[in-house]
């Protein structure tokens, strides 16, 4: 293939969300809640959640937030699937759905997968676990390059290594707080993302505290701190992608080329460029 040197457009490529957390600081629910919020923007229209969290996500059916009640649809991932590999052959297959939202809940469980793998090859070949970390980055980067692909918003979920640490709580009082350290997964997989959100537990049980890591292009979301995380602290970003120009798909191109075609030969050309089931 070719180079090509052209100008930079900005196009309305799917949403790509990572939200990382320690337990309880409500990753699930702030991905639903993005997800739906995300829907009545206009960006996307049917939501699905990959559920690796033996089938939690669906405790959130019939909850009534922003004026909607939620209802949507779950896809268990089976044990044998909680690997880069499976992770990457469930969105292939929700795609192919009808699925534009995507929730991935939680990748985390992808690289336990992939760390099982490397386990059971090292002890199948003289603990060679050098072979096994050949045999599974491949699949690693496929799934990445797979979940970040241009045919669905996807919003992916990934645990964050705790620890306790001491603070003062508002009455002075010395108390422990449980606070993120690492994400759980292979390192620089959020690198893939375009928008990152950390979120951390509040000072009250039904708080979540949110701050936004890492966004690519929308500088108004870059940096932004919020508290149970709405439609309006991510209406920035949903205003942002809505400015860009609208993405034609492969066949409603085909379909433009062939409609402005003056000529046979430009009518043969336009043909030949259609894509081919």
């Amino acid at each position: 293939m070719a180079f090509e040197v052209k100008k930079a457009k900005r196009q309305r490529r799917p949403l790509k969300i990572n939200l990382e957390g320690v337990s309880g600081s409500g990753k699930t629910f702030t991905a639903l809640r993005l997800a739906f919020a995300m829907r009545r923007a206009g960006i996307g229209s049917k939501i699905v959640v990959a559920d690796s969290e033996n089938e939690s996500a669906g405790l959130y059916d019939g909850v009534t937030m922003d004026g909607e009640t939620w209802v949507y649809d779950v896809c268990p991932m089976p044990h044998d699937k909680q690997n880069p590999s499976g992770y990457a052959e469930a969105y292939e297959y929700l795609v192919s759905q009808g699925f534009d939202i995507i929730i991935g809940d939680s990748l985390t469980h992808a690289w336990y997968g992939a760390q099982e793998i490397v386990d059971r090859y090292a002890q199948a070949n003289r603990n060679d676990k050098f072979g096994g970390w050949a045999k599974v980055t491949p699949q690693q980067r496929h799934m990445l390059a797979t979940l970040t692909d241009g045919r669905a918003h996807f919003i992916g979920t990934m645990r964050v290594k705790s620890e306790y640490e001491r603070v003062e709580n508002d009455k002075g009082r010395a108390t422990m707080k449980k606070v993120g350290t690492k994400t759980d997964q292979r390192e620089g997989a959020e690198y893939e993302f375009d928008c990152v959100a950390r979120l951390d537990r509040g000072d009250t049980p039904t708080e979540h505290v949110i701050s936004i890591e890492k966004v690519r292009g929308c500088t108004d979301m870059d940096g932004a701190r919020g508290v149970n995380p709405g439609p309006d602290f991510w209406a920035p970003l949903f205003r942002w992608w809505l400015s860009a120009e609208a993405v034609v798909s492969p066949d409603e191109a085909a379909r433009q080329r062939i409609a402005a075609a003056k000529s046979l030969a430009e009518l043969k050309a336009a043909w030949d460029a259609t894509p081919k089931v």
